[in-house]
């Protein structure tokens, strides 16, 4: 079996975001559940913390992200999990609640094609 390439991927310019670490918006449109502490947004990270970034916050830095010539987005693991790199999920078929679940990753869709702007998921 041959594989190929999609064309678009060929140009491609990628910017890669850990969602928790990338930003937060605090009062996102469809409240998300948080862990009972969050470490403060400018404290270094924990390996096992979370710091609440959220895909609502990746919505208010479209703008931004088009600006500097990106034109696709590969986000590490989005999935509900057990730990803040998601990378241990448990449910493929949900948005991880502390990221803004699945209408979250509907709104981050709809607003990225906006500005054609591609998302790819690991």
């Amino acid at each position: 079996m041959e594989i190929q390439t999609p064309d678009w991927v060929k140009h491609a310019i990628f910017y890669q975001i850990f969602p928790d670490r990338f930003a937060k918006n605090e009062n996102p449109p469809e409240n998300g559940w948080y862990p009972a502490a969050l470490e403060e947004w400018e404290a270094a990270p924990t390996f096992q913390g979370y710091k609440g970034g959220n895909l609502w916050g990746v919505i208010d830095k479209l703008d931004y992200l088009q600006d500097l010539g990106i034109n696709a987005i590969y986000f590490t693991p989005i999935f509900q999990s057990t730990c803040n790199h998601r990378y241990h999920t448990h449910d493929y078929y949900q948005v991880d609640p502390i990221l803004g679940g699945n209408n979250a990753l509907k709104a981050l869709l709809n607003a990225a094609h906006q500005r054609n702007i591609k998302i790819v998921l690991d």
